[in-house]
């Protein structure tokens, strides 16, 4: 189970990106069709389920040069703050290696073992996502191919970030990996699908949203991992600029609570994400919980 956590931590830069919609649809604050939209619903379902947006954003954020700036706080149950990693550094790049120069870390409080290693997992899991120690190859090709390295977790972990509900996904007949599976038969009577408008950041956009329902029973909202996912698509070109996760789960084996939110914006009209942002706790069985906030912005891209 501590292996999931950390993986879903690692959810940002691997696989495709997808969202699909089933058959039916409830629609929210407005009725997109042919006549006012210049589509249909069937061509809205296409373009989100073939989305890849989402998925090269992120290789753009590892792509381009770019300065940022992060911090990462770990809490105590009561909130306090029980220490901190800050950083700011540039991303550079040659177009085929990036690497990370830094122009400030600044490291506090009691987040580490006698050796100098972090004593938590969540800081170790964002470290190796977004600071690798050495160089790294970067690439703006999309592959469908699965990796023959990546374990099990791994999927299901890339499955969140961006493949959530789709063929992607690898059944298993119960755990989690059944619970991402949200447009499978099975699990779709514990969700309401939404369509809207809405603007963002000055952009014209639908909305499309995922919620359990409020109906349910207590015995089927434990059946649920996914409690909602938001994306906004600009009208323009239906690149996702924004993107919301929450996640709750309660077991005698694990229990967590995680919310994550996704912007994105333009650059030189490259789509790239601006702010990240996560909050959250876990509790695995045999192993200390942690609490944690982590937010990092991306600013001053290079891209010609």
């Amino acid at each position: 189970m501590k292996y999931l956590i950390f993986f879903l931590l690692l959810f940002f830069f691997e696989v495709k990106s997808q969202d699909t919609l089933i058959p039916v649809i409830l629609l929210n604050d407005v009725i997109i069709s042919e006549e006012n939209n210049g589509f249909s619903i069937d061509d809205f379902i296409e373009y989100v389920k073939n989305d890849t947006t989402f998925y090269m954003g992120f290789k753009h954020l590892r792509y381009y040069p770019h300065d940022f700036e992060s911090e990462l706080i770990i809490k105590n149950e009561d909130s306090s703050v029980k220490g901190f990693v800050k950083k700011k550094g540039k991303y550079h790049s040659n177009t085929k290696q990036s690497w990370i120069t830094y122009d400030t870390i600044i490291k506090e409080g009691k987040i580490f073992k006698i050796n100098g290693d972090y004593k938590y997992y969540t800081i170790e899991a964002f470290e190796e996502v977004f600071f690798p120690i050495d160089s790294f190859n970067v690439s703006l090709s999309i592959s469908s191919k699965k990796k023959e390295s990546d374990s099990k977790n791994m999927r299901d972990a890339k499955t969140i970030g961006f493949s959530i509900g789709t063929d992607n996904i690898e059944r298993s007949d119960a755990g989690l990996s059944k619970k991402l599976a949200i447009f499978d038969q099975d699990m779709r009577k514990y969700y309401d699908y939404f369509i809207g408008e809405t603007i963002y950041n000055g952009k014209e956009c639908y909305s499309f949203t995922i919620n359990v329902k409020d109906n349910l029973t207590n015995a089927d909202i434990k059946k649920t991992l996914i409690k909602n996912i938001t994306s906004y698509f600009d009208k323009k070109n239906f690149n996702v600029i924004f993107r919301e996760y929450k996640f709750y789960y309660n077991n005698l084996a694990l229990k967590l609570d995680m919310h994550i939110v996704v912007e994105m914006d333009y650059v030189n009209a490259k789509h790239v994400p601006i702010e990240i942002y996560y909050k959250g706790f876990w509790d695995v069985l045999f192993f200390k919980s942690e609490f944690s906030e982590f937010r990092i912005t991306n600013t001053n891209y290079i891209v010609n």
